[in-house]
């Protein structure tokens, strides 16, 4: 087979495995990521917050929080957190990398569980009277450490550091972006200094003890009901709940783009049997003087075949490689790990040049063994 249809062949290949892998590997990071959905919705940790719509938030007021937490179950551990805004935190005069900034109460630790580095959560004491202090996350620590912090500042005033939390991935806790956390009464009196009637709290976080989601909220629908209050508004869901409201569209998008790469990796196929058949009509004389000299229809076939898938597997290396390179490209672009290329991926993408390239070369080569050796050495 000439260099020139050697060439096409494997970028015909490269094209349709490049394509198909492209596709593989978003699937596999979504894969993963609905497992790990399942579980997390699966969650002891609920919040509850006041939505029309599933995943639309309309902030709670501080009287809302009081009186909800006497609709709960008894044994619920409950906390709030609210977000500060335009908050800027710096160390010594140096701006931090903070994602934000949390108000919260003296439960959020044992609700999320957090692992601490050293030191502790708030007290009871230091929430009532709005201290200035904190705990940062581990990320933060790291940066400041090494100059034996005792504060940080925020908006100009310093907040003593009490506690270091360890930023750890679970099924439970699939995210943190927060990386300092307040007292949630620090928070209204020092940096956002609204009045008690526009205190707003983002959502309320409860650990659900043995109540299942459902049976929490029955218990509240149920007191409140006695209690003459209307709480229909109120969603109870799992904690990392809107992480995943946009699986659905997702799925749509991916299986659009999955049929596009299969129509892509068919053309693929068809241009290598039409390549391959050119290939054979411009070698007609080598072909039937090879037969005419003894050799036999298997002989040519193992050889059509041979080419063809050494070039496919060439092909498949090609788009192999083509995809690591997008895929490092992208999730460094998006800070994000979007695309899941891994030893089944470079296994995929060989797998598939080679079926590719066995199945397309039985057209070219069935054609090869079936030339008419007179006929073909008759051409000029």
């Amino acid at each position: 087979m000439k260099k020139f249809y050697k060439i096409l062949l494997s970028i015909g290949v490269a094209v349709g495995v490049f394509c198909s892998l492209l596709v593989f590997t978003i699937g596999q990071n979504q894969w993963t990521a609905i497992k790990v959905r399942d579980k997390a919705l699966e969650s002891d940790i609920l919040k509850i917050v006041r939505s029309s719509e599933p995943y639309t938030i309309n902030y709670l007021s501080l009287i809302d929080v009081g009186e909800l937490e006497g609709y709960l179950p008894s044994n619920c551990i409950v906390d709030v957190k609210a977000p500060a805004h335009g908050t800027v935190i710096t160390y010594e005069g140096e701006p931090l990398p903070i994602e934000g900034v949390i108000g919260t109460g003296q439960n959020l630790s044992e609700i999320m569980g957090f692992q601490f580095i050293k030191g502790r959560f708030f007290s009871k004491k230091e929430i009532e009277e709005g201290q200035k202090v904190c705990v940062i996350g581990s990320k933060v620590y790291d940066l400041i450490r090494t100059r034996k912090a005792s504060h940080i500042q925020m908006n100009g005033e310093s907040y003593e550091i009490i506690g270091v939390v360890e930023e750890i991935e679970t099924a439970e806790r699939f995210h943190q972006k927060e990386d300092v956390y307040i007292p949630i009464t620090t928070l209204y009196q020092s940096i956002e200094k609204t009045s008690n009637e526009s205190q707003l709290i983002h959502q309320m976080i409860l650990n659900r003890g043995d109540y299942t989601k459902e049976q929490v909220a029955e218990i509240m629908q149920q007191k409140a009901l006695e209690l003459g209050m209307d709480i229909s508004s109120l969603k109870v869901m799992p904690y990392d709940a809107d992480e995943f409201n946009d699986s659905n569209q997702f799925m749509k998008e991916f299986t659009l783009v999955f049929l596009l790469s299969l129509m892509v990796l068919l053309i693929a196929s068809f241009n290598i049997i039409h390549i391959a058949s050119a290939s054979i009509m411009d070698r007609e004389r080598e072909i039937g003087l090879r037969t005419a000299l003894g050799a036999k229809k298997k002989h040519i076939i193992a050889q059509i075949a041979k080419e063809i898938f050494i070039c496919s597997i060439r092909g498949g290396i090609a788009g192999v490689a083509a995809v690591s390179v997008v895929n490092t490209i992208t999730n460094i672009t998006f800070n994000r790990y979007l695309l899941s290329f891994n030893g089944i991926t470079i296994g995929a993408g060989i797998l598939l040049a080679f079926v590719a390239g066995s199945i397309t070369s039985i057209l070219p080569a069935g054609k090869a063994a079936k030339l008419d050796p007179i006929s073909a050495l008759r051409e000029e």
